[in-house]
């Protein structure tokens, strides 16, 4: 076993589902075999963790999965002192959490902080060795907490044909903007339909044509369209403004859905693709190289024991993206 100096307290600060939306005083993890413990040095606040403390599944554990930090505690090959993100997904063959194709589709896998597994939104994590991605030297803790959302947002951008024409992105949140930078590296025309003035400017950057909200009116529709808003209402209106045969990529997780009419899927012939994890390393290699910028879309960092005041922000609909640091790093 490999290990550094750390607090060896019992105890730690966390945000879990029983917890609500708030940190809480939890039991501190230790290493299993082939396991590592991370100190958490930034983690985000995304939809998925707003829709597990609504009630998205029956997990009641600690939420986060978008995550940086470094290896204070080894059972494994990981030498304490590297830092490292992870993959979500962890199957119950764990020498196949390389795959993380099929990882994610393991019937039998645990998800941190979803399914299973508690997640990193804490001060500590335990995490198997196998699903590990060690950051580049120039990859700091906040932009390799940005590499698991870039990863879905790129995921659904490869299902995209390269020549494409002007693909729509419902939604103007973290995960549209990633999607919104994605095109653009591949070359596919985006426009974007949100609510923000604020983050609509800054998709207009990233070279997508601002749209508004009676586009459908005018009969000018998409074969292609990213939904990534996080509102039943995002995915009725790509459904409305998709056009016959065409293709709604869905990124969306919500707790529950209320009122969506799918007649227009059947009489169009619409194809309704779901899309969520990606592949972390090719996120890590685009921000590393800077091709794909992450940082600027981080809003606010709030210390982990004010959880409470980070979730307020959240609702602010200027903000983009939250991130915690549990260790003032």
């Amino acid at each position: 076993m490999s290990k550094i100096t750390s607090d060896n307290s019992e105890k730690m600060l966390a945000v879990t589902v029983n917890g609500g939306a708030r940190s809480v005083q939890v039991r501190k993890p230790s290493a299993g075999t082939g396991e590592v413990v991370i100190r958490v040095e930034r983690v985000g606040i995304c939809g998925t963790d707003w829709a597990m403390l609504n009630g998205y599944s029956d997990f009641r554990g600690i939420i986060g999965h978008e995550f940086a930090g470094i290896v204070i505690e080894s059972e494994s090959a990981i030498i304490a002192g590297t830092r490292v993100t992870a993959s979500i997904n962890i199957p119950k063959d764990i020498d196949s959490a390389l795959d993380w194709k099929k990882a994610k589709h393991d019937p039998d896998r645990t998800a941190m902080g979803i399914r299973g597994r508690d997640g990193a939104m804490a001060e500590f994590v335990a995490l198997p060795e196998n699903i590990l991605h060690k950051l580049p030297d120039n990859v700091d803790y906040a932009s390799g907490a940005m590499a698991e959302p870039l990863a879905a947002a790129l995921h659904a951008v490869e299902l995209i044909p390269s020549d494409a024409d002007e693909t729509l992105i419902v939604g103007d949140g973290r995960l549209a903007q990633l999607v919104a930078r994605g095109l653009r590296y591949q070359g596919i025309p985006a426009a974007v339909l949100g609510k923000s003035l604020k983050k609509m400017g800054m998709m207009r950057k990233s070279g997508a044509r601002i749209i508004e909200d009676d586009h459908a009116k005018n009969g000018d529709l998409f074969q292609y369209i990213i939904e990534a808003s996080g509102d039943e209402k995002g995915i009725q209106t790509a459904i409305d403004l998709v056009r016959p045969e065409g293709t709604v990529i869905l990124k969306s997780t919500m707790a529950q859905l209320n009122e969506i009419d799918l007649s227009k899927v059947v009489v169009k012939e619409v194809k309704l693709i779901g899309s969520r994890c990606g592949d972390i390393a090719k996120a890590l290699r685009f921000i590393n190289s800077g091709e794909i910028e992450v940082n600027d879309l981080i809003s606010a960092v709030y210390p982990l024991k004010q959880a409470a005041r980070a979730f307020e922000a959240m609702k602010n609909p200027d903000t983009i993206k939250i991130q915690l640091s549990p260790h003032g790093n």
